[in-house]
């Protein structure tokens, strides 16, 4: 039987290999355990110079979380530490990734959502492809952008990383490079190329960034070379409120003036879960002052304190159950969701 995640070593590179096609990648408990284990050992082997993480499939990259799975052992046992465990363990992989002592390069190829972003955005290297699709799709499930999307949404330039995180907006070519989500753009029949430099050479540590650097540079498409479509304007004048009821307000004014971006965004806000809404905006306020490491220990409280909301769970039978894309969200109204209660979403027990 085929493992999830293949570990390979070569000529001084170690090479993570996501090997669960049927899922899309996505990351259960024991694939984010040894992804973490074989980090850390690598880490600390002097023979490995460099860390690629790559996909078996070309469909994905990774897809985020095994939330189905995580779903289902919420119901069997309420109160059990598996849920604390899986979150745990996947934000310290993440965490590791950002704070590796050796280059990182990820091979974005395909969907790249949720879990996945957490295992790339800290990569030194970070390849895009035409077939990229990145998005933080939580929201969709009346969960919240977690993996440290606090810290690394309010990198991105304006409001845009608030407008990521509350309407679930999947990014595609340019966009992504201009959130700097990827680094380098590269034709998917080319990336190949990448992979036959970095198995030609015997790396050492140390002696990678700079001709790894140049090599990329060399056949990679250039950022003004892409075009965006982002529109960073309009994302300020809406997303720049402190409450969910300003920005639906502000996006009100603009639609009775026939502004269709603002009625299109605001439809997309409104199907969200109105616990996620102001609970998320409610986390990227407060990540503006966060470090990645506070941002990691805030999403393993709010985590453990949405998988027992009846949203997380009405979320992921209506998107990933029986798929009517129709949830009863409760409260239902952003006016029946309070201060005190999205408050309490930041303390747990």
């Amino acid at each position: 039987m085929d493992k999830d995640v293949i570990f390979q070593e070569s000529s001084g590179t170690g090479w993570v290999i996501l090997n669960r096609p049927r899922a899309l990648n996505a990351l259960s408990l024991q694939m984010v355990t040894d992804i973490y284990n074989k980090l850390k050992e690598w880490s600390e082997n002097e023979s490995i110079a460099l860390v690629c993480i790559k996909s078996q499939i070309e469909k994905a990259f990774c897809s985020g979380g095994d939330i189905r799975s995580i779903c289902e052992m919420a119901k069997i046992n309420k109160s059990s530490t598996f849920f604390k465990e899986y979150f745990s363990t996947e934000y310290k992989m993440d965490l590791l990734v950002h704070e590796y002592p050796k280059p990182i390069l990820a091979f974005m190829d395909g969907v790249v959502m949720g879990g996945g972003v957490g295992l790339s955005i800290g990569a030194k290297f970070r390849i895009m492809t035409e077939r990229t699709k990145w998005a933080m799709p939580e929201m969709n499930i009346g969960f919240f952008p977690d993996v440290g999307a606090s810290y690394f949404l309010n990198q991105m330039p304006g409001k845009i990383g608030t407008y990521l995180a509350l309407t679930a907006k999947v990014l595609t070519t340019g966009d992504i490079l201009y959130t700097n989500a990827a680094n380098y753009y590269l034709m998917s029949s080319d990336l190949y190329k990448v992979e036959d430099y970095i198995r030609s050479f015997s790396w050492r540590k140390g002696t990678v960034e700079e001709p790894l650097t140049s090599f990329l540079e060399s056949i990679c498409m250039k950022q003004e070379q892409v075009s965006f479509s982002i529109d960073e304007k309009r994302i300020n004048q809406h997303f720049q409120y402190k409450s969910m009821e300003e920005i639906i307000e502000s996006l009100d004014e603009a639609i009775e003036k026939g502004d269709k971006w603002a009625e299109e965004t605001r439809s997309l806000l409104l199907q969200k879960s109105p616990t996620s809404l102001k609970v998320t905006l409610e986390l990227i306020q407060r990540g503006i002052e966060y470090t990645l490491e506070e941002s990691f220990e805030t999403d393993v409280i709010l985590a453990q304190n949405f998988l027992h909301t009846n949203d997380f769970h009405e979320g992921v039978r209506a998107v990933l159950v029986d798929k009517d894309h129709s949830p009863k969200w409760n409260p239902d109204s952003l006016n029946n969701v309070s201060n005190e209660y999205v408050n309490s979403f930041f303390y747990f027990e």
